[in-house]
């Protein structure tokens, strides 16, 4: 029943009503599961920087800088940047956090409004029940540190309309899969974010040093690392052949926030290494190349909107 268009009826209903979650948590009070013991994150200061001049860089990717207690986005717009400090108030201010905001961006904050967000790491404890299926903020939000509330917007629409149930007989077994799928997801992108945090070696705030506490590692994430300490990541180690976060991924963030795994047990794992030596090579090479010929990202948008995408 809605106050402007009366009752609608249906046999499914899709709640994308964002935070309120009207159907799946107001109508049908599934609970909300926090993870706030796991990620701390809870408030987001945001402001819209412009740019100093139409011809300031346009970054190609979002620039995330850690903090004293959280970490700062850096997101290059056309016509502006997106930035936000995105902070654990049990551990910062909201004074210090704008006082941090203010240090990243500069004297022009002083003109720019900064809008503070409150954010509740968690997801519905399901999505889909009776003839509802909750999708996007209705479901649930994780800090952005790594935009996964976009793909598994994307993710919940593909499954929806691939598995449809064409009769209301069936609409359980497809509920169940739905939820069963998606609460995986849900437990891998926290065992993903987590691990950002679990690898610093910051000693500054006790931020850092709490999120290295095992009490607030899932289990799950706890058994990966044990395993990793003497291997890299595989794709053995994931259930689903349609991963949001794959094997590569994980030993993207591990090794390149310097984690190192013990080979000394099995050479045998190694014996591709000169090979691997020499295409690292041959990569930075073609990088050299492509950077030289390649346009910058503001030529490439300013391009782009004369002309269109075709005479790209």
């Amino acid at each position: 029943t809605t106050k402007q268009a009366g009752n609608i009826s249906g046999d499914l209903f899709v709640g994308c009503s964002g935070f309120s979650s009207l159907l799946l948590g107001g109508h049908y009070q599934v609970p909300f599961k926090s993870y706030r013991d796991v990620l701390f994150i809870d408030t987001a200061l945001a402001v819209q920087v412009p740019y100093e001049n139409d011809s300031s860089p346009i970054a190609s990717h979002t620039i995330s800088t850690a903090q004293e207690a959280g970490w700062i986005w850096d997101i290059g717009l056309q016509h502006r940047r997106g930035v936000g400090y995105v902070y654990s108030s049990k551990y910062s201010t909201e004074s210090q956090a704008r006082a941090r905001l203010a240090e990243y961006i500069g004297d022009k904050i002083d003109s720019l409004t900064i809008r503070k967000i409150p954010i509740e790491s968690g997801h519905r404890s399901h999505f889909w029940q009776n003839n509802c299926v909750a999708v996007g903020l209705s479901a649930g939000f994780l800090e952005p540190l790594e935009a996964s509330a976009l793909v598994l917007v994307e993710m919940s629409a593909q499954m929806i309309s691939e598995q449809l149930p064409p009769t209301r007989e069936v609409m359980d077994i497809t509920a169940k899969r739905f939820n069963d799928t998606f609460l995986y997801r849900w437990g891998k992108i926290i065992d993903f974010l987590k691990l950002h945090y679990i690898l610093s070696k910051r000693t500054d705030n006790a931020f850092w040093i709490d999120n290295r506490d095992p009490q607030t590692i899932p289990q799950s994430l706890q058994d990966l690392m044990q395993l990793w300490q003497y291997r890299a990541p595989a794709d053995y180690d994931f259930a689903s052949n349609n991963e949001v976060f794959p094997a590569a991924s994980y030993q993207y963030v591990l090794y390149g926030m310097g984690f190192k795994s013990d080979y000394s047990n099995s050479p045998y794992l190694l014996n591709d290494k000169t090979f691997a030596q020499s295409q690292f090579a041959k990569n930075k090479h073609m990088i050299q190349q492509a950077v030289t010929t390649l346009p910058s990202n503001r030529e490439l948008l300013d391009k782009i909107k004369l002309h269109g995408f075709s005479a790209i």
